[in-house]
């Protein structure tokens, strides 16, 4: 069972987003109207949260951080490159698998806010060097300047992917998936790519 603090954070992210949703504008949400609607103090709001920004940062931070913890217990667990393989498709199937209904609003606010894009570059930064890791475990024997080019261009297509799959039907993203991790490994078995 979650606790308290669990469940009042969620419910201040979804009031957030749906007073978002309805007033399309970011400046217009406020500490006050979030406390009335689920009915708390600013005071416990605030013991939470510093700004209405910070409300999207942590829970953009707490989705980033849920979904390392899963990748980093696969890639401790690989032992083979087909393990490794593994871990790099399982990643993908984790991120689709928990984006939330709100995933579009969140990824836009990630791209807007300025701490949550400077979060956002950080998270950048640590995914590629995963990226990086598993390939060149996953698919041994490449050049180290095809693995830096590989795990490059793994890493942009993959946050465009996000900025795709978080804007159509869940029922339809498995399909994309599929989609894109077969082109991911045509890409990948190419040991001397570009």
């Amino acid at each position: 069972m979650k606790n308290t603090s669990s469940i009042l954070t969620e419910k201040v992210v979804n009031s957030a987003i749906n007073s978002l949703r309805k007033k399309k504008r970011i400046e217009l949400l406020s500490f006050a109207a979030i406390a009335k609607e689920l009915d708390v103090g600013i005071d416990e709001l605030s013991s939470f949260y510093t700004t209405t920004e910070d409300i999207f940062l942590k829970a953009q931070k707490k989705d980033w951080e849920s979904l390392h913890r899963y990748w980093d217990k696969q890639i401790k667990k690989a032992k083979t490159p087909g393990d490794y393989m593994r871990a790099f498709e399982i990643f993908f199937e984790r991120f689709v698998e928990t984006l939330s209904k709100d995933s579009d609003l969140r990824f836009e606010l990630s791209c807007y806010l300025p701490a949550c894009v400077k979060f956002r570059d950080k998270n950048r930064i640590k995914v590629k060097e995963k990226f990086t890791k598993l390939i060149k475990r996953g698919w041994p024997g490449k050049d180290e300047k095809v693995i830096q080019r590989q795990s490059e261009l793994v890493t942009v297509l993959f946050y465009g992917f996000i900025d795709h799959v978080v804007h159509i039907p869940k029922n339809e993203r498995l399909k994309i998936l599929s989609d894109f991790r077969n082109m991911l490994n045509l890409h990948l078995q190419d040991r001397k790519f570009f």
